[in-house]
């Protein structure tokens, strides 16, 4: 069988039924959504929807770490919204990026949200996925499921991202099997090994037996859900640089 393969719309300049259109003719089977994409009519929601990025778009001044409880309080409650959103779009995954930064104060702050959404994603029969990133509070794949570990939750995951594990020179194989069945979504784009450039496969540090060899290993893990394509819409062109990771993808992924 072969991967399923999404397109995170925040990867186009376009307005999301634009995109969504965009995406349904190169050929990917599922997009990723930012909060508000409820607002297209049906007719522009083309394709299946497997993830949003529940706290893209946050109001000002709104942080999910931040110390002052106003602070978090409005950004707690524009997740919110965009779980109850994504329940009502039947969209099984929703996630968030890391604290900005490992200070103490401010993963507790940050633990203190994670915990409250994922009860209400839990409610709402959506699963709640943090992203490791480098340069931010949870930089690694192992500091990011320790994190997960030490909050307890039965409704915390991880997100995988093969780009951010370039930069912090972690095995995609070894990230996949330590997360086991905490591993909620995967995220696929190269770089410069220096930055989080969503690049398209190919168009940065990686070369073919390395993207070959973290499909391989998404594909051999327990791991069924799909591969999304991201890149960043400050490209050159990143229409081609989507439609031609999708086609290495295709060309790559193990068979058989």
């Amino acid at each position: 069988m072969s991967l399923h393969v999404a397109f995170c719309l925040w990867g186009l300049p376009e307005d999301p039924a634009v995109a969504t259109a965009f995406a349904a003719e190169a050929g990917f089977q599922s997009v990723d959504v930012r909060p508000g994409y409820s607002k297209l009519p049906d007719s522009e929601r083309t394709l299946p929807v497997t993830c949003m990025a529940v706290a893209h778009l946050m109001p000002d001044g709104a942080l999910l770490d931040a110390i002052p409880k106003s602070a978090r309080k409005a950004a707690v409650d524009h997740v919110r919204a965009g779980i109850l959103e994504a329940q009502s779009l039947d969209i099984p995954d929703v996630y968030l990026a890391p604290p900005a930064t490992p200070d103490a104060e401010a993963l507790a702050a940050y633990r203190e949200s994670a915990l409250t959404l994922a009860d209400e994603a839990k409610r709402a029969g959506i699963r709640l996925g943090i992203e490791h990133f480098p340069g931010r509070g949870l930089p690694t794949v192992r500091e990011t499921l320790d994190f997960i570990t030490a909050c307890g939750h039965d409704n915390l995951y991880m997100v995988l991202d093969i780009g951010h594990n370039q930069i912090a020179g972690e095995s995609v194989a070894g990230s996949i099997q330590a997360a086991g069945d905490r591993l909620q979504y995967v995220h696929v784009n190269d770089n410069d090994a220096q930055s989080d450039l969503h690049l398209g496969l190919l168009e940065g540090v990686q070369d073919e037996a390395w993207v070959s060899d973290a499909l391989r290993a998404v594909v051999e893990s327990d791991y069924d859900g799909p591969v999304s394509v991201e890149v960043n819409m400050a490209l050159d062109d990143p229409r081609t640089s989507a439609v031609s990771s999708l086609s290495i993808i295709r060309r790559l992924e193990p068979t058989g």
